[in-house]
C-alpha cells in the first residue's frame, strides 16, 4: 500500500457564453470603427482598438476554456488545465499593453485636442458600444469566480464598459463646454484602473506557475487538520499547489502505527473527504507509512516543531 488518491473534479466548460461575447464585441469594434472614422472623433477609434484587443483576448479566453476541458493523455497526465491560466495571463498582459497605449493616446489628445464632427451619429454609435459592453459583462457575470481565465475576460469587459461610457461622458461635455481636455483626464484614469486589475490577475497566475498554495488558503491549518485525525500520529512532505485557478492538489506523508497501518485506505479516504469539504481541495495523493519517515525533514505537522 503506497498512496491514496482522492479526487473530486468539477470541471467548467463557459465556451457558450464567450462565444457570445466574442460575436457581440466583433459587432461593436466594427460599428465603433465605423462611427470614429465618419465623426473624426478619435476617443471613439481608440475604444474601437481598445475593443479590437479585447476580442483577441476573449478568443484566447475561448481556446483556453476549450482546452482546459480536454481530457487528460499519457503524457499530459493531468490534462490541459493549466492552458486555461496561461492564456489568463496572456490576457492580463494584453491589458497592460492596451492600458499603456491608452496613456499615449491620452497625452497626444492632451497635446493635440482633437475636434470633431456629427456628434449625433457619435453618441449613437457610442451608447450603442455601452450597451453591447454592458451586456457582455451579464454574460461573463456568473462564471467570473469560477474561472480565472473568465475573470480575466470579465475584467476585459468590464473595463470596456467603463471606457465606452468615459467616451460617452467626454463627448457630451465636450459638446456643451468645448473643453476638449476632459478626454484625455479620462483615458487616463480608465488606465490605471486596468493596470490595476491585470496586476492581480498577472501575480494570481505566476502563483499557479510557481505551484504555490492558493491565496488564502493556510497550509498550516491543513496540516493540523490531518494531524487532527486520531490514527494519524504525523504527517510531513506536504505539499499543495493549484493546478489551474479552479482547482487545487495535495500530496502529503501520514505517519502510523503498526495497528493502524492496515486501515489505511480507509483513513486515506477520511482524509479525502475533509479536505475537500473544508478546504476545497480536489485532488489528493496521501503516502501512508509505518512510524515516521526517514527523510521527515520537510513540511512537519506544525506541533513538532520541524519546518
Amino acid at each position: 500500500m503506497t498512496h491514496g488518491h482522492n479526487h473530486y473534479h468539477g470541471p467548467v466548460h463557459s465556451g457558450k457564453r464567450l462565444f457570445g461575447t466574442i460575436v457581440l464585441n466583433v459587432g461593436i469594434t466594427a460599428a465603433e470603427i465605423i462611427g470614429g472614422l465618419l465623426t473624426g472623433y478619435l476617443a471613439l477609434l481608440a475604444d474601437a482598438v481598445h475593443n479590437l484587443s479585447d476580442v483577441a483576448a476573449l478568443i484566447l479566453a475561448y481556446i483556453g476554456e476549450i482546452g482546459a476541458a480536454r481530457p487528460a493523455t499519457k503524457r499530459s497526465t493531468y490534462g490541459f488545465k493549466r492552458l486555461e491560466v496561461m492564456t489568463a495571463f496572456i490576457s492580463a498582459v494584453a491589458l497592460v499593453v492596451i492600458a499603456l497605449y491608452i496613456f499615449f493616446e491620452a497625452y497626444r489628445r492632451f497635446l493635440e485636442p482633437q475636434d470633431f464632427r456629427n456628434p449625433t451619429l457619435l453618441l449613437i454609435v457610442a451608447v450603442i458600444g455601452l450597451v453591447g459592453n454592458i451586456l457582455s459583462v451579464v454574460i461573463l457575470h456568473g462564471s467570473r469566480k469560477r474561472s480565472l481565465n473568465i475573470k480575466t475576460a470579465f475584467l476585459h469587459m468590464f473595463y470596456d464598459a467603463l471606457s465606452s461610457l468615459a467616451v460617452i461622458i467626454g463627448a457630451v461635455v465636450i459638446i456643451k463646454t468645448g473643453w476638449n481636455y476632459l478626454d484625455p483626464i479620462l483615458a487616463v484614469l480608465i488606465g490605471l484602473m486596468i493596470l490595476w486589475s491585470s496586476y492581480d490577475v498577472i501575480g494570481e497566475a505566476t502563483m499557479i506557475f510557481m505551484e504555490a498554495a492558493p491565496r488564502g488558503l493556510d497550509v498550516d491549518r491543513v496540516a493540523s487538520a490531518i494531524a487532527g485525525n486520531p490514527r494519524v500520529r504525523d504527517v510531513h512532505h506536504l505539499h499543495i499547489w493549484s493546478l489551474s485557478s479552479a482547482l487545487t492538489a495535495l500530496s502529503c506523508h501520514i505517519s502510523l502505527s503498526k495497528a493502524n497501518y492496515p486501515a489505511g485506505p480507509e483513513i486515506m479516504t477520511e482524509l479525502g473527504v475533509m479536505l475537500h469539504e473544508r478546504f476545497g481541495i480536489d485532488h489528493c495523493t496521501i503516502q501512508p507509512e509505518l512510524e515516521y519517515c526517514i527523510d521527515n525533514g520537510v513540511n512537519q505537522t506544525p506541533e513538532t516543531g520541524e519546518s
